[in-house]
């Protein structure tokens, strides 16, 4: 009797066991098995840039950008041509099809307390890893277009 008390009471600590360890197993386990998380949300601006005087469209969008530029770029005017939004997760690609039929395209690596670790590239224009903090968008300068030249603004939005 007394060892049959024993078997039951050792199956239930085995039991015990290894419920305790499949369950360390689920937790530690990644939301998603492909790695991508969440989706993060970025904005893409495209805008034209020329020597031509024309001064900066009346567009609220081409007066951020203008304040974000500066004396970075040098240009007599400055026009919005297209902002597009993507939600991407990390590891996925994002991609925007520029005026000149190139692509704009990005991966975000990593997320952080510092922002999000993209590589971008830009058909023969740009290419590289930047850390994009919320808010701080990057500037990369595009390929020739028109009379001018084409910028693309990349920013982090949630």
């Amino acid at each position: 009797m007394r060892s049959s008390r024993l078997c039951v009471l050792a199956s239930r600590v085995v039991a015990v066991a290894v419920l305790s360890a499949a369950w360390l197993v689920v937790a530690a386990a990644p939301a998603r098995a492909d790695g991508a998380g969440e989706p993060i949300g970025f904005e893409v601006t495209v805008v034209h840039v020329s020597s031509e005087p024309g001064g900066v469209a009346k567009d609220p969008r081409a007066r951020r950008i203008d304040g974000l530029l500066g004396k970075k770029i040098r240009y007599e005017s400055l026009r919005v041509l297209t902002t597009e939004r993507r939600s991407v997760g990390l590891n996925e690609i994002g991609s925007v099809t520029l005026p000149t039929g190139q692509r704009f395209r990005f991966r975000p690596i990593d997320q952080g307390p510092q922002g999000v670790l993209i590589a971008v590239d830009m058909d023969a224009a740009a290419q590289g890893d930047f850390r994009v903090p919320k808010g701080k968008p990057i500037v990369l300068g595009g390929n020739a277009y028109e009379d001018g030249q084409l910028v693309v603004i990349l920013e982090h939005t949630d």
